[in-house]
């Protein structure tokens, strides 16, 4: 072959293996980022790589992000073994496809299959080889729960149900036009409604979360957001109107969270002066850093005879410490009971 020829076919032949290349992993090559990927999702910034946490020295856990912010392997470690690793595999569309986790309990491997939106349909279980003979566990797989999953014309989730090996119903979640979930309930093997939880909007802000428990009073608990989607209200309450928990969330102009007033109704006595039905306060304060990371938390207990306006010696101080590194992520804590957290983060 001349050397003419070769020139004019090696585009050809490069064009070629470039293709085989892309059909071998389509992974993200139709992606178009619409919402938060993992790494926003855990608050870190920058195009980070990998991540490994120390607590004390000993190596805890690796997650490593692809280049568009979605983790694709998860290793948790005890004394030095690998005890639990996960692989998640893409869809061209950069929805999550395949989610496999193997753990050291057993040779297997826990499988959970995802549809071309993202959403579960089947998790099972594959085991090699069992090591307790006193388990449970049968070599071979075994499907553990299936999913039907309900669009509307445009591909939105409608609503959503995970099944049993048997057919029966575990939990069903249901989603309104704007996709946002709308109600969840736990059901009983026998059919029953376990508990059920109701969201309500505000525009396209969660506003409100009702949870009901039919077997328990109608105990629900309450939760109100502000414009920003931070929590500002939290109130266990009964049917009859009457509360056990109510917590208060204040920030400051950075949206840092700086008080938490909470009110709790003694249900047992464990002060002489204390009576059941009684309330008493808690009212803890932050001091954040620039980042929001919180350096000291002051938490002061009020009895019924004190008034809360009154400054009086604090129940608890803990303080911590922090560094981070240029992107802004934390590279090290302690705290106030002088335990250490290290974060080596690698960036591509």
């Amino acid at each position: 072959m001349s050397v003419m020829n070769y020139n004019k076919l090696f585009p050809v032949v490069l064009t070629i293996f470039l293709v085989f290349l892309s059909s071998c992993n389509n992974e993200f090559s139709k992606y178009q980022k619409k919402d938060k990927n993992d790494l926003e999702e855990n608050r870190l910034m920058g195009n980070v790589k990998s991540i490994s946490r120390y607590y004390d020295g000993d190596l805890v856990d690796i997650d490593t992000y692809n280049k568009y912010g979605f983790i694709t392997e998860s290793i948790d470690y005890s004394d030095g073994e690998i005890v639990e690793k996960t692989n998640y595999t893409y869809n061209e569309f950069g929805k999550i496809a395949r989610k496999e986790t193997k753990n050291k309990t057993y040779h297997g491997v826990d499988i959970t299959l995802f549809d071309e939106y993202g959403n579960v349909i089947e998790e099972s279980t594959e085991i090699f080889e069992v090591y307790d003979a006193n388990s449970d566990l049968a070599v071979g797989k075994r499907l553990d729960y299936t999913y039907e999953n309900n669009y509307d014309k445009l591909g939105g989730l409608i609503s959503s149900k995970c099944l049993r090996r048997d057919g029966s119903c575990l939990l069903e979640k249901r989603y309104n036009q704007h996709g946002n979930l709308s109600k969840v309930i736990e059901y009983d093997e026998d059919g029953s409604v376990k508990e059920y939880t109701d969201y309500t909007y505000r525009g396209n802000m969660l506003a409100e979360k009702k949870q009901t428990f039919p077997q328990n009073h109608l105990m629900y608990f309450v939760f109100h957001y502000d414009q920003y989607g931070n929590l500002v209200k939290w109130a266990q309450l009964y049917e009859d109107g009457s509360f056990d928990n109510i917590q208060e969330y204040i920030y400051d102009y950075k949206k840092h969270l700086v008080k938490v007033i909470e009110k709790s109704v003694v249900s047992y006595s464990w002060r002489s002066d204390l009576q059941i039905g009684d309330i008493v306060h808690h009212i803890t304060l932050y001091d954040n850093d620039e980042h929001g990371s919180i350096l000291k938390e002051i938490k002061t207990t009020y009895y019924p005879n004190e008034d809360i306006s009154i400054p009086k010696e604090a129940n608890e101080i803990k303080e911590f410490q922090y560094k981070y590194d240029n992107h802004g992520n934390v590279i090290y804590e302690k705290d106030n009971e002088g335990h250490e957290y290290k974060y080596e983060i690698t960036y591509y």
